[in-house]
């Protein structure tokens, strides 16, 4: 038997971690005997990735185990026509050479699929790992990049795509090979889910690396030894990654009860060895990689006991520390025991909260005081300075001593003083970033898995009509017109409870279906509307606020949790700020309830439920983003091909400059056919508009003009230039085709003539003022309306003078993707286009 691993890194589109990622990955399992092939950038071209694939299938006997790894870029085509779109999301990986061909040169998962399923037809043990994800948001913590496509280059449309398939299946592609619903042979650990990102950043060493890559490889080097399924490795990989990215859920899919790396297939780790350092303590390994918290309690058993009931048992330990890769407990010897023999395990039996770590302000005078009020507060401690100096959330002093709590996005609220009253505030803060932190991670119990039939929809309400969104990224703005609505429909055979838990931008929780504190009972083929106004009996939605006293410089993550059970679940004591009385009864509770208990209380809780009694139950995620701010002015202008990024993107995305200037010129225009123009004659507008040095933004209007334009011309622009400055935070692009007419002013004369219009230099005024003294997210939304007001003022010109045009294209070109240095080829109808943009000095 022989263990070979595919280790695959495309390094494209500015991620820098990538190289990280396969080394971390080879050190992890080469160690585990793995024979580590490594294909990386240059050479991850997508023929050089179908090779190595390919490879493996035919080298492979019925006894090896496989590991295919890819870390990189992942891209998603959804199928036209939105939510009554009926064909399938196209998703595909991005190998190095996806941008420099004409044709598409992704490998889809279709094509992933069918490899998959060949190789499990001889081999059994076969393990695939993808660090990258197929929806690109944005993270306002800009250490973060997200690892998916910020656009589609030309050629990759849907219906490009699915030609390539077809292609592929006609030259003997065995689609027929492949399993439609999941391989039950191969573990397939995901970054993921298809709507959300995956992200890559610095880890605890100050390394760039996947978030995904980085918790999976230190999972796996520190249980090395240790009888766990991947369900379990999952469970620790997920906690370390949503410390950073509360957004990113990985997740294992297939198989997942299988031991690492073998078919075995194991039950959920009950039990950890016991190691004895001194005649009264003992170190329980592998334990914080589990989920063990100080305060959890154990009772040691023999080797040959299946539970802490099955018969005398040789002592309790109560966790008081934790190490690196082991839990550290005070041991109280049984009175049927005079010893912990080397193969005793520890079954836990009681579970503390998960305490938050919160960096202070160590040194300060009122450092003391925050570590007293954090010791009332069950679900927060002070963070390790050594070993857990990355802590997202920490409680800093501002300029004037004033008190904050900021997250991985920045401060949630004003300062608050530095007094007794002030350091109460800041720790009832983080109480509820604390509640929310484990409210966010609080998934489906594998043990007690539940099928169900719940159809879950939600998004906006403009006016009366339903604009649905995806489960993530969505971008939604605080202003008055912005109402949403969230639709449950069971479409299963069983009754449902379906409850709605709001996990708002200042971290407070709110249960959405407080009315029905069990849940909203769904009988089969019944629907739920969250946003239905029985009295006016219509679809009316609910307004999206901005809490009173949250910072609003920045737009904020939101999560709605759909908590899915097959019995009532009482969730209401999530919204008991500060509930202390009831917190033994209520902790006691096992199961779902304990879990939410817990989450509310900060109590202990019991492990295992009553025989007969569990619950089944699920939890879904629909994560968004808010912005406290009106959304920015809207383009009325339209495009044969619009290329920007979606508006989310373009909004959250870090700003930057480029060092040096950029050039940017038109190469070619090709006319294939002059019917849509109606002329001979032929004028092409374009204007670049770009950040200021000042903050106040720059543009450059260009016109050219064409006699006698016949079909198939190629119109002589010798690398016009259209543009040469600056570019900062982002360039964005417009270029008109029209009919040109007889003493018509060019685009720039047009423009300078509306320089003193209202809408321009109100939009101008207030970029270069926001830019010097406002939040982003009001920055942010000035910078896209004032582009929205130059475009359609543009738009508006070239009607007037010379009648209806052809919007040729538009782009945005964003500073983390380096404004789009290179060049570019697109295919509009009736025309070829390429420009290119390049760093000049």
């Amino acid at each position: 038997m022989t263990r070979k691993a595919l280790l695959i890194g495309a390094e494209t589109g500015g991620l820098s971690g990538v190289l990280n990622d396969v080394e971390a990955m080879a050190g992890a399992l080469e160690p585990r005997g793995f024979r580590v092939e490594r294909l990386v950038t240059p050479d991850a071209t997508r023929a050089a990735i179908l090779d190595g694939y390919e490879k493996l299938i035919v080298d492979a006997a019925p006894d090896d185990a496989f590991v295919i790894y890819y870390s990189g870029h992942g891209g998603r085509l959804q199928a036209p026509g939105g939510a009554a779109a009926t064909g399938p999301d196209l998703q595909f990986i991005v190998p190095d050479d996806y941008a420099d061909a004409d044709d598409f040169h992704g490998i889809t998962g279709v094509e992933l699929s069918v490899l998959l399923a060949r190789l499990t037809a001889v081999a059994r043990n076969v393990t695939v790992v993808l660090d990258c994800c197929h929806a690109a948001h944005m993270s306002r913590q800009t250490d973060l990049r997200v690892k998916s496509l910020l656009r589609e280059r030309d050629g990759s449309t849907y219906e490009s795509v699915e030609r390539h398939v077809g292609r592929l299946k006609a030259a003997g592609l065995a689609v027929q090979q492949r399993h439609l619903i999941s391989n039950p042979y191969a573990v397939r650990v995901v970054a993921c889910s298809p709507s959300q990102s995956a992200w890559e950043g610095a880890n605890r060493d100050g390394v760039r690396m996947g978030l995904l890559t980085d918790a999976l490889a230190r999972a796996l080097r520190d249980t090395a030894g240790l009888r766990l399924s991947w369900a379990t490795l999952l469970d620790a990989v997920r906690r370390d990654v949503q410390t950073l990215a509360p957004g990113q859920r990985p997740e294992a899919e297939g198989p997942s009860t299988r031991q690492p790396f073998e078919t075995v297939d194991l039950d959920p780790l009950g039990a950890l060895p016991v190691a004895v350092t001194t005649p009264d303590r003992v170190q329980l390994l592998g334990a914080p990689l589990l989920g063990v918290a100080v305060g959890d309690e154990f009772t040691i058993m023999p080797a040959d006991a299946v539970g802490p009931q099955d018969g005398p048992a040789l002592g309790t330990a109560t966790v008081d520390r934790l190490l690196p890769t082991a839990a550290a407990a005070p041991l109280r010897i049984g009175p049927a025991a005079s010893d912990v023999p080397a193969d005793a395990r520890a079954f836990r039996t009681k579970a503390a909260a998960p305490a938050l770590p919160v960096r202070l302000p160590y040194g300060h005078p009122v450092t003391a005081e925050l570590v007293n009020a954090l010791a009332l507060r069950p679900l927060v401690r002070p963070a390790d300075p050594e070993t857990e100096a990355h802590a997202p959330v920490a409680v800093t002093v501002e300029d004037d001593g004033g008190l904050v709590v900021r997250d991985g996005t920045g401060p949630l609220h004003a300062p608050y003083p530095p007094n007794p009253l002030g350091v109460s505030a800041i720790a009832a803060n983080l109480q509820r970033v604390a509640q929310a932190a484990a409210l966010r991670r609080l998934s489906g119990d594998p043990d007690h898995p539940l099928d169900h039939g719940v159809h879950v929809e939600w998004g906006r309400v403009r006016d009366g009509r339903e604009e649905p969104l995806p489960s993530g990224g969505a971008l939604l703005h605080a202003y008055a017109g912005e109402r949403v609505y969230f639709r449950l429909r069971n479409d299963g055979v069983e009754p449902a409870y379906v409850s709605l838990v709001d996990i708002g931008v200042s971290a407070r929780i709110a249960v959405l279906t407080a009315a029905d504190p069990g849940g909203v009972r769904l009988a089969p083929g019944g629907t739920y509307t969250y946003g239905w106004d029985e009295d006016l009996r219509r679809l009316t939605g609910v307004d999206v606020t901005w809490p009173e006293g949250t910072d609003a410089a920045l737009a904020r993550p939101e999560t709605v949790l759909v908590l899915i059970s097959d019995a009532p679940v009482d969730v209401s004591v999530l919204q008991q700020q500060g509930v202390r009385g009831d917190a033994d009864r209520l902790g006691a509770a096992p199961g779902l309830a304990g879990l939410i208990a817990q989450i509310a209380t900060g109590a202990t809780r019991e492990i295992g439920d009553p025989p007969g009694k569990s619950v089944r139950y699920v939890v879904q995620a629909v994560d968004f983003t808010v912005s406290p701010t009106a959304p920015p002015a809207v383009e009325q202008a339209t495009f044969l091909v619009d290329d920007r990024p979606p508006e989310p993107v373009r909004l959250l995305s870090p700003r930057g400059a480029l060092p040096g200037r950029v050039a940017v010129r038109i190469a070619e225009l090709i006319v294939h056919r002059n019917r849509a123009l109606g002329s001979a004659d032929i004028r092409v507008d374009a204007v670049v508009l770009t950040g200021g040095p000042d903050g106040r933004p720059v543009y450059r209007a260009e016109t050219m003009r064409f006699s006698n334009v016949r079909d198939g011309e190629r119109l002589p622009m010798d690398d016009v230039l259209i543009y040469h400055g600056p570019a900062v935070d982002f360039l964005d692009i417009a270029v008109w085709v029209s009919r040109d007419t007889g003493g018509s002013l060019a685009l720039s004369a047009l423009l300078e003539e509306r320089l003193n219009s209202p809408a321009l230099q109100a939009a101008s005024a207030q970029i270069a003022g926001l830019a010097m003294t406002a939040p982003h997210a009001a920055a942010a939304v000035a910078v896209l309306g004032a582009g929205a007001v130059l475009v359609n003022t543009a738009y508006e010109l070239l009607t007037g003078v010379v009648g209806p045009g052809i919007g040729l294209y538009r782009t945005s070109l964003l500073a983390q993707e380096q404004f789009g240095i290179g060049r570019h080829e697109r295919h509009p109808q009736d025309f070829s286009f390429t420009y290119s943009v390049d760093q000049v000095d």
